[in-house]
């Protein structure tokens, strides 16, 4: 049995990011960019107007007031999109946001300070010179690195990619990832329940989504049972992933057949396996595939262990295959309310809290009950506090490390 560090240590320093693929704009969002991204042209591509208004030179307004307006000849108007047009002393063109600046003119005056009569527009305030324009290149220039290799693709990203005349765009691959439920106890949704001692698969389709919420591609290769032909079978259908993840059967029962038989049907190194945290203990990790390239990932059956570990282990792993450099959770401070008192301080263990955002910082409050089996605790759970080897007891109003699942509770936060 590994200490938790060590275990996420063999893990990253074992897991390969994938090749590369190009996929169209509509499809990039949430994908990790695996080129450098810099500037076609300038942005503005020419000094425009920030406003609807008037361009007009400089020397024309100075000076002007309510009481001694500047009174200039409309001579063009500059709409967005049109053509670049000229001014004269003493004229002014009609502008519009977005519009080319004209030739000659070097400030623009909003329309709120204007008055038109005719072909004639009284300007009220003096502005300073270059009010009201947006120079050429002001947000980037031509040869601009503007999004580097490695970034996840955001909105604002999407955005700056379509500016750059980039239709398509080179992304790092999603992991594949296999998906298979073991247990005799286990049904899938839909069948029925024949005998007391079955359940149904709450594992399946909370991993695959969280598979899909981590930015993989999850593949459920099936149910297996508790016998060595139905597992072998089933193995045969994870070779085309790039990561297989069971749950069940890895721990030290009879019928824990999963460890076994992937090394026999996959070729799987083990590189460890249980590992010094609660819940979660018996985990195996281990690697496969021509050039070691593949992850294995066999995590218990309890829903909350199975949560915890992909949260903790594979979650990294699966961000790192994707190209990502960021790959864990967010880890906050917050304050402990009610305190957590525990028997052993053998382990690092992870606890669901629930929480919120006060005055005086962040607050984190334990679910009562802590067991591995009680799924409906992280229905109410934000991230994990993570209780230290050594540690049996955190009082009430101490500072515990969040690492934060789920960022909802902020939610509203914003102008209460």
């Amino acid at each position: 049995m590994i200490e938790y560090s060590k275990a996420v240590e063999i893990i990253l320093n074992s897991t390969k990011t994938l090749g590369l693929e190009k996929v169209f704009l509509d499809r990039a969002l949430g994908r990790v960019l695996a080129e450098d991204i810099h500037a076609d042209r300038d942005n503005p591509p020419a000094d425009n107007s920030g406003m609807d208004g008037f361009a007009v030179r400089y020397e024309d307004i100075k000076g002007a007031s309510e009481e001694n307006p500047a009174i200039l000849e409309i001579i063009a108007e500059s709409k967005a999109g049109g053509e670049l047009v000229k001014v004269e002393p003493k004229t002014a063109a009609y502008i519009y946001t977005g519009g080319l600046i004209p030739e000659g003119a070097d400030t623009v005056v909003q329309k709120e300070l204007t008055k038109v009569e005719d072909n004639k527009v009284f300007i009220f305030q003096e502005l300073p010179k270059g009010s009201n324009i947006r120079p050429q290149g002001g947000d980037y220039r031509k040869g601009d690195l503007l999004i580097k290799k490695g970034k996840k693709l955001r909105p604002a990203e999407i955005g700056i990619l379509s500016s750059v005349n980039k239709p398509t765009v080179y992304v790092y691959q999603k992991p594949r990832v296999a998906i298979l439920t073991t247990g005799d106890e286990i049904l899938d949704v839909g069948e029925p329940v024949e005998k007391l001692s079955q359940i149904r698969t709450s594992n399946t389709y909370s991993l695959y989504s969280q598979v899909l919420e981590a930015g993989g591609e999850p593949v459920v290769i099936g149910f297996a049972k508790d016998n060595p032909e139905d597992i072998q079978k089933k193995l045969e259908y994870a070779k085309s992933c790039d990561i297989l993840l069971t749950t069940g059967g890895v721990s030290v029962g009879e019928y824990d057949l999963v460890k076994d038989f992937v090394v026999k049907v996959l070729g799987v190194e083990i590189l460890f396996w249980k590992v010094k945290q609660k819940p979660g203990k018996p985990v195996a990790f281990g690697v496969w595939g021509r050039e070691k390239e593949k992850l294995f990932f066999g995590i218990p059956g309890n829903p909350v262990a199975a949560m915890v570990v992909f949260e903790n282990m594979v979650k990294p792993a699966i961000r790192k295959m994707s190209g990502e450099e960021k790959v864990f959770n967010p880890v906050i401070n917050a304050k402990l309310k009610g305190g957590y008192k525990r028997k052993k301080g053998e382990r690092v263990e992870f606890i669901r809290v629930s929480l919120s955002l006060t005055d005086d910082g962040f607050v984190a409050q334990p679910f009562g009950k802590q067991g591995s089996n009680i799924l409906t605790g992280m229905v109410y759970a934000h991230g994990f506090g993570i209780v230290d080897v050594g540690v049996t007891e955190i009082k009430d109003g101490e500072t515990i490390k969040v690492s934060v699942f789920d960022k909802s509770f902020m939610d509203g936060r914003y102008g209460d």
